[in-house]
């Protein structure tokens, strides 16, 4: 099974946070208030885009970047944070 890795950011109003949070949480690990990143399955990345898509509003920003080699992605944490993937999300 082929695999990217996604990284995913949200800007919406503070009532529809929630409506996010769990929407991403099915397919991504929750790294920071409105950050969600992992490696998923292009069809995977389709269900998501749908389903944002499906709850999108016009104050609501939803970011996605992708990258085909999850490898080439290097992640440095700087301060008192978890490092990703080290937590139960």
């Amino acid at each position: 099974m082929v695999t990217m890795f996604v990284l995913v950011t949200y800007d919406v109003p503070a009532e529809r946070t929630r409506i996010y949070r769990k929407l991403l949480r099915k397919y991504l690990e929750h790294i920071q208030y409105s950050v969600f990143h992992g490696d998923i399955t292009e069809g995977q990345l389709v269900a998501i885009r749908n389903e944002i898509e499906d709850v999108l509003e016009p104050d609501d920003s939803v970011f996605i970047f992708e990258s085909n080699v999850s490898a080439d992605v290097e992640c440095t944490v700087l301060g008192d944070a978890d490092e990703p993937g080290s937590r139960f999300t």
